[in-house]
């Protein structure tokens, strides 16, 4: 019996590779989401650590919060709001091109399953194929050895 060759094995390699590249533009989406959310929670521990330095800052020195303390304050809150607002953007077309690219591995990814199972397929009837024509070897033998024993 011939050894087993699975004629579309460059064309499942190429599906497994479109399918890989995918995949890492995907991780690549999910690690610049990763990258917005670490710089939205920083920015609010920014806000939140200004505001309590601000806070504590009369009972520290013993003297009053002056108008450009407060201004100042205010101008960082600002920023810190529009920044959270273009971070809440930049968050959301991240995730729909998210979304967008997992379709894209799915389908890659399902591509390449279907050349996979069509060789799983193939190699199982070629190991039943191969089983019978081994079989059908022994018996061929088996009989030429009873006819040889058989002969006067």
């Amino acid at each position: 019996m011939k050894k087993f060759s699975f004629t579309l094995e460059r064309v499942l390699e190429w599906r497994r590779a479109q399918a890989r590249q995918e995949e890492i533009k995907l991780e690549r989406l999910y690690g610049e989401l990763h990258a917005l959310d670490a710089r939205r929670d920083a920015l609010r521990d920014q806000r939140r650590q200004a505001e309590a330095e601000l806070r504590e800052r009369p009972a520290r020195a013993g003297a009053a919060l002056t108008g450009e303390d407060l201004g100042a304050l205010s101008a960082f809150q600002n920023f810190t709001a529009a920044e959270l607002g273009r971070l809440a953007q930049a968050r959301a077309r991240c995730q729909q091109q998210i979304e967008i690219q997992t379709q894209v591995f799915v389908g890659h990814r399902r591509n390449a399953k279907l050349f996979e199972m069509l060789k799983q397929e193939r190699l199982t009837a070629w190991l039943q194929e191969s089983e019978r024509e081994t079989g059908q070897q022994a018996e061929e033998s088996h009989t030429a050895r009873w006819n040889r024993e058989k002969a006067p």
